[in-house]
Parts: structure tokens; C-alpha cells; sequence
């Protein structure tokens, strides 16, 4: 495993660890919470955890050779391209009455559904290139 992968590894891990414990302990929390501000802080708790992921895939994609650098940032457009194509589907169908979605759980859902759809799109992007 080279370096850059141990790196990125070792940021990651330990911030999606701290992400899952915040989000359990914030949801607990809040259900004994009312004070508004505290909510506040509370709710937001875990985009910290998220933000030091995100800064540990940014300095992976920054630092790795330029074919996997490839890779990620077309996994990564490609994710994002579906992402939005299926919320504006999803939007266009809430619009006609056909579905009816709550906005919180697709607010919820959009950053787990684009780092499952970049995963997927990665391992695709992975294939191509061998």
C-alpha cells in the first residue's frame, strides 16, 4: 500500500468513527434538549467529522499519481451527475404528485447517496483504466 493510501486511511477512518459516534450521541441529545441554540449546535455536530473526511479525500486526490487522480475526479463527476439528474427526477415526480418524498430525508440522504454512488462510479472508473 503506498503511502498516500496509508495517509488518507489514517485521517479518514478515525473521521467517519467520529462522525457515526457524534451523530449517535447528537441524536440522543437532542431528544432531551429545547433550548434553541443548543439544538443548533447539536444538529450540526456532525458536518465536523464529515468536514475532516472530506479534507482527507481532497488531500488523497491531490497527492496520488495522475491516472488515479483520473479516476477519482471522474468517479467523483460522475456521482455527482446522477445525483443530480435522480433529485431533479425525484423533484419533477414530487411536483406532479406522482411521489410524495419528505425534503428531510432527501436532505438527509444526499451525501450518503453521493459517497455510495462515487464508490460504485470509483470501482467502474478503476476498471476501465486496467
Amino acid at each position: 500500500m503506498q503511502r498516500v493510501h496509508r495517509r488518507y486511511l489514517r485521517e479518514f477512518l478515525p473521521a467517519m468513527l467520529g462522525y457515526v459516534l457524534v451523530l449517535f450521541a447528537a441524536t440522543l441529545a437532542l431528544r432531551h434538549v429545547e433550548h434553541a441554540a443548543l439544538r443548533i449546535l447539536l444538529a450540526l455536530a456532525p458536518v465536523v467529522p464529515i468536514g475532516f473526511a472530506a479534507r482527507a479525500m481532497l488531500r488523497f486526490v491531490r497527492d496520488v499519481d495522475e491516472l488515479q487522480r483520473k479516476i477519482e475526479l471522474e468517479a467523483l463527476a460522475l456521482a455527482a451527475l446522477v445525483l443530480t439528474a435522480g433529485s431533479f427526477a425525484l423533484g419533477l415526480l414530487v411536483s406532479a404528485r406522482v411521489l410524495s418524498v419528505s425534503g428531510q430525508v432527501v436532505l438527509i440522504w444526499i451525501l450518503p447517496g453521493y459517497m455510495l454512488l462515487y464508490g460504485v462510479f470509483k470501482c467502474v472508473s478503476a476498471r476501465r483504466y486496467r
